[in-house]
């Protein structure tokens, strides 16, 4: 200190900086007394202190008359001096950051950036998605430097950050800290099944919410909406188990990695099949195929019947090149996919069903042996082909898609969309739609033929009209029958049949009863026309098919047997009496009769309309022009039906 005139030079060093004041002695007195009090030494020179309580410093601010420069250089001196890293932040503190803040004068803080990196090792969830500790700690950093953006920070942020960076690095305990957390937040994940060490907060809450709604009809006909738990949580010897459907498990990985949980994924290895390819695909049908494989192997494909679906799906079981399960509804379609495999793919495949149980690398199974026998089948199947699952039922195919764990999947259907509104059940549990072929493109590919399609309106006998009259007008399913059941369209039927047959054609003709079969078969018999009836009641169905394709009976007469998952001879055209308004019905009918033959120009269709019914109404809600190509569409009176026989010429070059 030195002076005059009362002033002396004043000299303070604060955390290495230094103050200089030109005071009055008075002042200066006052003023050391202080300084002492807060542990400066004079070292012959200056009084010198270091300290890193801000609100010290507060009062050396006052105290000294600090400038906002001279004030700053102070505090950043503590940031400079502090080991591991520190930094000081003026204004609002990010929530992440206030735990870790050393000091504190207002809304400046002094904030240690070891510390925040210390608790993300030990915290943070981010673990999940880094390999290594430094990786994790590199992470740390850039999570402060975006904590930080855009904040007024005094020092040397890059330096700071650098140092912390080291000082944690170099740290074992934090290195095992890490190790430990990676280890026991691991989780085993597979196809269809995680094992986890514990249950993470919030983990039993989230996984509760992944449900599949489906709809059963109730004894009245309605359709009731349920949902199911897809996630079933288990406690085991060494930890947790959760199971989910295949299709999950990209839902179930996220959900984990948001909750920290260290994912690992154990591959499971199908064995692989050598099929030996003996056959080519139609452009249409390569192209549905090429579609399913970019959408990594899962999907439904939708052709119409006659389209060669069991061909898309040969083709897919050959590009997979591993283990495959076909799921069909009946024994019959069973035996064609087995004929097929061993055909066109070189390969005995076993059968589940229908008396069997032989499970091999390959396998044809009837979805309720599926259901019965799923324990055999889980662990065994690269790729599950679903051959018309629109119609199995929902609970039976729930299960069976459920708890399958094949992770490639294909659904076949001519018609997805089910009465039960239940098709989201086909896409969420396979795939969505990859490719819907259209009518045409098999037209061009010489597999099926346009269609004629002719609406015949006969009307009811005053009893039957005073009966139907007497209905509940809100009872569709009586109102329905009672219309199916008009006397009228067995005469009708008769000389419909009758006239197709002189041209040669082969008819097949579709009711919805029993008891209507028998009487229209009688009819066409008292008439001198041989026809076949095939019913739930009668045997010898093979035998009837093979004079059916032989030529030796021109007519068969069915119910809804015939409907689906049954390979029908060749036909000509479709005589449909009576059904049950549903669009899918009509359309796999008229697929019955489409598929082109040597010669053939186009399918019939006659659809026996009762007038002034619900059938009406029936008959536009299944009109099928959106799926199948229609030359023709009329509607046509019972009293211009002579005409319109005697115009019809023969469907093919070859009938008389």
């Amino acid at each position: 200190m030195s002076g005059m005139n009362n002033v002396a030079r004043f000299v303070v060093v604060v955390n290495g900086v230094e103050i200089t004041r030109e005071w009055p002695w008075e002042r200066i007195y006052v003023v050391k007394e202080e300084l002492k009090k807060m542990g400066f030494k004079w070292d012959g020179a200056g009084w010198r202190g270091r300290t890193q309580d801000l609100a010290v410093i507060s009062r050396l601010r006052q105290l000294l008359e600090l400038s906002h420069e001279e004030y700053v250089a102070v505090v950043s001196a503590i940031a400079r001096a502090s080991y591991g890293g520190a930094v000081v932040v003026v204004g609002k503190l990010p929530e992440d950051l206030k735990p870790h803040v050393l000091a504190s004068d207002g809304n400046t803080h002094l904030v240690s950036l070891t510390g925040f990196l210390r608790r993300f090792v030990a915290e943070d969830k981010s673990i999940s998605r880094i390999s290594t500790f430094e990786e994790f700690i590199s992470l740390g950093v850039e999570r402060l430097r975006e904590l930080l953006r855009g904040a007024e920070v005094w020092g040397d942020l890059g330096k700071a950050l650098e140092e912390a960076k080291e000082f944690v690095l170099a740290s074992e305990k934090l290195r095992s800290v890490f190790e430990k957390r990676r280890s026991w937040r691991r989780a085993l994940v597979g196809s269809n099944e995680a094992r986890l060490n514990f249950l993470a907060s919030g983990l039993l809450r989230k996984v509760s919410e992944f449900k599949l709604r489906y709809n059963i009809v109730n004894k009245d006909g309605e359709l009731v909406e349920r949902s199911i738990r897809l996630v079933e949580v288990k406690e085991g010897d060494s930890g947790y188990v959760l199971r989910f459907p295949v299709f999950l498990r990209d839902r179930v990985v996220k959900t984990l990695e948001e909750l920290g949980y260290v994912v690992e994924h154990k591959q499971v290895e199908y064995p692989k099949v050598a099929f030996k390819k003996d056959f080519s695909l139609f452009p249409f049908q390569s192209e549905a195929v090429d579609n399913w494989a970019a959408h990594g192997m899962r999907g439904t494909v939708i052709i119409p019947t006659g389209g060669g679906k069991t061909f898309v799906g040969l083709e897919a079981m050959y590009r997979a090149g591993v283990s495959a399960l076909v799921l069909v509804v009946t024994k019959e379609l069973a035996s064609q996919w087995r004929e097929r495999i061993r055909r066109f793919l070189g390969v005995y495949p076993g059968m589940l069903g229908g008396g069997e149980r032989d499970v091999r690398n390959v396998t044809v199974a009837i979805y309720n042996s599926a259901v019965k026998y799923v324990e055999d089948l889980i662990g065994k199947f690269g790729l599950v082909v679903f051959d018309e699952a629109h119609h199995v039922p929902a609970e039976t195919f729930k299960e069976v898609a459920l708890s399958l764990d094949s992770p490639y999947r294909l659904a076949l259907s001519a018609t997805p969309e089910r009465e039960d509104k239940n098709e989201h059940l086909i896409y969420e549990a396979v795939g969505p739609p990859v490719y819907r072929a259209s009518y045409r493109s098999m037209i061009e590919s010489g597999l099926v033929v346009p269609v004629e399609h002719y609406r015949i309106y006969v009307r009811m006998t005053k009893e039957e009209e005073a009966a139907y009259s007497s209905l509940r007008s809100d009872n569709a399913i009586m109102l329905r029958n009672a219309a199916a059941k008009a006397s009228r369209k067995i005469p009708v039927a008769v000389r419909i049949i009758a006239h197709e047959v002189k041209l040669g054609s082969k008819v097949l003709v579709f009711t919805q009863f029993i008891e209507q079969a028998e009487e229209l078969h009688d009819a066409l018999r008292k008439s001198g026309i041989s026809a076949e009836l095939i019913t739930s009641e009668e045997g010898g169905r093979d035998a009837a098919f093979r004079r059916f394709s032989n030529g030796l009976s021109r007519v068969v007469v069915t119910t809804t047997v015939l409907d689906e998952g049954v390979d029908v001879p060749d036909a000509d055209v479709a005589v449909v009496v009576s059904g049950t308004g549903s669009r899918r019905q009509m359309i796999q009918r008229v697929g019955r009769v489409v598929r082109a033959t040597q010669g053939k120009k186009a399918a019939r269709v006659y659809e026996i309309i009762t007038r002034n019914t619900i059938e009406e109404a029936l008959s536009e809600a299944r009109h099928f022009d959106d799926v199948v190509e229609e030359l023709v569409c009329k509607r046509i009176p019972e009293s211009d039906l002579d005409a319109l026989l005697s115009r019809a010429p023969p469907l093919s070059k070859w009938m008389k």
